[in-house]
């Protein structure tokens, strides 16, 4: 038999009549858990409220890939009762932190006590209203810096490229100048003609680098192959060393033909040289420019993606930001998703949160590169309908059931595995564009074509929410 006094000790009972109380203890059922016992986990649909009399419990969710704490029930407390007044399934796991002794109260009992009882119903609301806040808040938080995490990964992989790189090419070119050195001193001994001289520079001028196909790798082995045999056969020395250099700016045998009857051995052999590592080097220096202008256009993306060390609401170019998102994400899209841009480049800038709307153009874009399991076309259209710009995301996904339809944008709704989305995303996009810009947010599904359409107002409709 449970105790009577420990239970008025509990917040929601201490008021209940000594009848009701008696009531109470009668339907509930008296259990003695050790640490480490699971009590409810993430999903569950038990219908039952606990009570706990003796002991500690930690709740858990998962945000992401992990279990996050969210609360814990230190004696006398009580949980559960937010899953029963929704009839919705447990919105996290509850293990025993400590040996415990417990109560639990049937959902029948539960509702009936919730009826009869106007205190008891107070303190459950109440309780309940706060605890629901402070998980959403809490997971909310956990969302966002994890949604920062992967943007910095991501980020971190596409820097890493260019930056590798600009290193690789570094290490190449100081190599290359110990072979521009090794070959003006050539030159120099050789005493090779200013006319000729000025007819290798001209051929290295009038040549650049082929780009042609991906399929042309293979003419391009075998014109190094012909220069590498051509060369070798006028007594170069480490011709193949030379040949792809001068073979990749496009130089054959035919161009150097006129300068092996002007030129002994000895000229020829350093003019070659001193030509290949010129050719080389200018290479190198340009896909070390390259290299940096990568990098150079990812930091800069970053910064207006972010709108760093700018007011938080300003007027944003809608474009420019879904092309930031785009650039952020691009070692998400680069292996298999291509995106398909039909923009009405009409469209006056916007009295936005910048950022925000980024966050929102990330979320959709996102979601639908899961829908379609990482390959398949993305299609971004913007336009104007009456007095709102409407920025349409399209993918060629599964689609999305129609069951689901109506809990999209519920907060913590999802149909992703437990432990691979926390069902905020579509909730923050949606409050960002209804409740932070007074614009709408659409979706339209069938198999192979899922539209997200997002309308925001031209001008304010009224004050922006702060």
């Amino acid at each position: 038999m449970i105790d009577l006094a420990k239970l008025r000790a509990v917040p929601p009972f201490a008021e209940l009549s000594d009848e009701r109380l008696q009531w109470l203890g009668d339907h509930l059922a008296e259990i003695h858990v050790k640490a480490g016992d699971v009590l409810r986990r993430e999903g569950d649909t038990n219908p039952v409220f606990f009570v706990v009399l003796e002991g500690e419990c930690q709740a858990t969710k998962f945000s992401g890939a992990k279990q996050i704490p969210t609360n814990r029930f230190i004696a006398p407390s009580f949980f559960g009762g937010a899953a029963l007044l929704a009839g919705t399934p447990a919105p996290g796991t509850v293990v025993a932190a400590t040996p415990c002794h417990m109560a639990l109260l049937p959902e029948r009992a539960f509702k009936e006590l919730l009826l009869s009882s106007e205190a008891f119903s107070r303190a459950i609301f109440r309780t309940s209203l706060d605890r629901l806040t402070t998980l959403e808040a809490t997971v909310r938080n956990r969302e966002k810096l994890a949604a920062l995490g992967t943007l910095a990964a991501g980020l971190a992989h596409e820097l890493n490229n260019p930056a590798a790189a600009v290193a690789r090419t570094a290490d190449c070119a100081v190599e290359t100048l110990a072979m521009l050195n090794n070959a003006a001193v050539a030159l120099s001994r050789s005493t090779i003609p200013p006319d000729a001289m000025s007819a290798l520079d001209s051929l290295g001028a009038s040549k650049g680098p082929a780009h042609g196909p991906a399929g042309d790798a293979l003419q391009q082995s075998e014109a190094e192959d012909a220069l590498l045999d051509w060369l070798a056969k006028f007594g170069i020395a480490r011709p193949w060393l030379m040949a792809p250099s001068l073979a990749r700016t496009g130089i054959r045998p035919a161009d150097l033909e006129p300068l092996v009857t002007r030129l002994n051995e000895e000229q020829f052999a350093a003019g070659i040289q001193w030509l290949a590592a010129t050719l080389e080097l200018r290479s190198l220096v340009e896909e070390t420019r390259r290299g940096a202008v990568r990098i150079s256009e990812i930091v800069k993306a970053m910064k207006s993606y972010s709108y760093m060390d700018q007011a938080p609401q300003q007027a944003v170019d809608l474009h420019g930001g879904i092309e930031d998102t785009l650039t952020i994400m691009q070692h998400r899209l680069k292996h298999g998703v291509t995106v398909r841009r039909e923009y009405d480049r009409s469209l006056p800038k916007l009295v936005v949160y910048g950022s925000e709307l980024n966050q929102v153009w990330t979320n959709l874009i996102d979601n639908a590169i899961d829908a379609m399991e990482g390959k398949g076309e993305i299609v971004i259209r913007t336009g104007r309908d009456a007095n709102d710009a409407v920025i349409e995301i399209t993918d060629n996904g599964s689609g999305i059931a129609p069951e689901v339809m109506p809990h999209l944008f519920e907060p913590f709704f999802t149909t992703k595995p437990l432990g691979e989305g926390t069902g905020l995303g579509l909730d923050i996009s949606y409050q960002t564009v209804v409740q932070r810009h007074s614009g709408e947010i659409r979706v339209d599904s069938r198999p192979g074509r899922t539209t997200f359409q997002v309308r925001l107002p031209l001008a304010p409709r009224g004050s922006v929410s702060k």
